[in-house]
């Protein structure tokens, strides 16, 4: 004999009563709320917007826990780590003080204290002075850190190692190890960088190979910058630093 309608529909109830008391879990592979993952870090940002400044402001975040970041006028390299909560902690080194009419996103870095993303968008918060900077993953390849050779090369960590510092007003300064060297640059459409000397002492430095004032071009391939003489021959290589 089947049981009446009443029966069935509290015995369905019942059930129902029993389901609402379980959980069921289903795999995930979404990141744990409030969580940032390395990777996803990695890349060039930059403000929804666009400055009249040399070049457009970014930061670039790589693989290998550095970056680099440009105000418009002035770059700055260092050191990151982000942990699983989002706290940053970075490093900095030395930096042009050209004044500039872009945005200061190195110093953005630098104080950053920790950081969220959300698919194609940055925001790097910094304790320091309360702020927050919003950005968006960059598709230009022209911006970033390959996209001029502004900042400082350097052949060796040393005190008296050769340099350059190439500024995004043309100009560049530098040493070869005993001379003071100081002239102009431009970017050529084969993106060679090609040096024209201007003011350079003539200190006579014994065992000194100056080899870096003879220099009159140079090419940037994954931050080294081979440089040339007018005759194509390679004289040496300078890092970012």
């Amino acid at each position: 004999m089947a049981p009446p309608p009443s029966a069935r529909i509290l015995a369905a109830a019942a059930i129902l009563l029993v389901l609402a008391g379980c959980t069921i879990q289903t795999p995930n592979s979404a990141s744990p709320s409030g969580t940032v993952q390395p990777g996803a870090l990695v890349g060039t940002w930059v403000l929804d917007r666009t400055f009249d400044s040399p070049e457009q402001p970014f930061i670039s975040f790589v693989q290998d826990n550095t970056w680099s970041a440009s105000d418009g006028c002035n770059r700055v390299q260092g050191t990151w780590e982000v942990g699983a909560d989002g706290a940053l902690t970075t490093t900095s080194g030395p930096q042009t003080m050209m004044a500039c009419d872009g945005a200061q996103l190195p110093l953005a870095v630098s104080r950053g204290t920790r950081v969220e993303v959300d698919g194609d968008t940055l925001v790097i918060h910094s304790s320091f002075d309360s702020t927050e900077t919003t950005l968006v993953r960059s598709t230009n390849s022209t911006v970033g850190p390959e996209g001029l050779p502004i900042g400082y090369w350097v052949e060796s960590n040393t005190p008296t190692a050769p340099f350059l510092s190439i500024q995004a007003d043309g100009s560049y300064s530098g040493n070869d190890g005993c001379n003071v060297l100081i002239g102009s640059w431009e970017q050529a459409d084969d993106e060679a960088v090609l040096l024209t000397g201007g003011v350079t002492t003539l200190m006579a430095c014994e065992g000194v190979d100056q080899w870096l004032n003879q220099a009159t071009q140079g090419r940037v391939r994954a931050g080294v910058m081979t440089l040339q003489s007018a005759d194509g021959t390679v004289l040496g290589q300078l890092t970012a630093r």
